[in-house]
């Protein structure tokens, strides 16, 4: 694999992204990448090991499950935005995916996301290149304002990390999408506990700074959030989006890991800064000041 298919497949799975919600079929995709339809699908199974087609319905589906727990559009609502031609054929292909209704998987005790489909990314190839400083810092009580979600999980008391990538994702993006281009500071806020060997919950807000409410302009019911000072251990990475989504995979995987088990930290953080940037940016184009917070209880 050279570095010109890496940058091949890194801007076609971009496009794809930001056109998710139109459903694009393989004609559109072959015609905006420069090859045969043919061609295209050869090239990009061959790269990624992931049929092109199964690719896309996948990640229109993940988007659709995410949608079905985080919000309370209508079913109806979320198969229209998402570009399917009837409810029917949405809970069709949706049933195909996750072997249940979006009606019985909206209403399901337990999250099973075991079948929700990542973003596609070469990431794990750079986990070598990261040496992160890691601080202790001390934040004041903050006073935020947002959505706050209640998950429950089923199975197992880890997620797996494509299925936990995947989630984390959607959520991002329903969140995003939602915000005047002009804030300047998103709060992700992660609380898990373990209920017993058999359910894992954890509580999700992503919120930003009291003054900002107003570029909240999604439909998400709006909460105050009281976020108490305590200690942190941080650690921080500048960088385009692109390269933050990388560096924050690599936290994941080799971070995480032993400073969870070490610090037993009840809250995890993450903040967001990105500078200038629109709904339609490619994530090379957005720089962003990354940072990601632990408590120290």
């Amino acid at each position: 694999m050279t570095n010109e298919d890496v940058f091949f497949i890194e801007e076609l799975i971009e496009w794809v992204e930001i056109h998710l919600e139109k459903r694009p079929n393989l004609d559109e995709v072959a015609r905006i990448s420069g090859y045969s339809k043919w061609h295209l699908q050869r090239k990009f199974k061959r790269i990624t090991g992931i049929q092109l087609a199964t690719y896309i319905r996948s990640r229109i589906l993940t988007r659709a499950a995410v949608a079905l727990r985080i919000t309370h559009r209508s079913i109806i609502d979320i198969s229209d935005e998402l570009g399917f031609d009837s409810q029917q054929t949405f809970t069709r292909m949706f049933k195909q995916r996750f072997d249940t209704t979006p009606n019985r998987y909206r209403s399901m005790d337990k999250w099973d996301v075991k079948n929700l489909m990542p973003r596609f990314s070469f990431d794990a190839s750079f986990a070598a290149d990261y040496y992160p400083e890691v601080k202790r810092v001390t934040l004041p009580d903050m006073q935020l304002v947002g959505f706050s979600r209640q998950l429950d999980f089923a199975g197992e008391t880890e997620i797996e990390h494509a299925s936990c990538m995947a989630m984390k994702d959607e959520i991002f993006t329903d969140f995003f999408r939602g915000l005047n281009v002009d804030c300047r500071r998103v709060y992700s806020i992660h609380s898990p506990r373990n209920r017993d060997d058999k359910q894992w919950s954890s509580t999700h807000v992503m919120a930003v700074e009291a003054e900002n409410k107003k570029d909240i302009l999604s439909g998400h019911q709006i909460d105050n959030i009281h976020i108490p000072g305590r200690e942190y251990i941080s650690i921080n990475h500048l960088g385009t989006a692109k390269e933050c989504l990388q560096f924050f995979a690599y936290l994941v995987t080799h971070v995480m890991p032993g400073l969870r088990h070490e610090v037993q930290g009840s809250v995890e953080m993450e903040i967001i800064q990105p500078k200038e940037w629109n709904q339609d940016s490619k994530m090379r184009q957005i720089d962003v000041d990354y940072t990601y917070l632990i408590s120290i209880d």
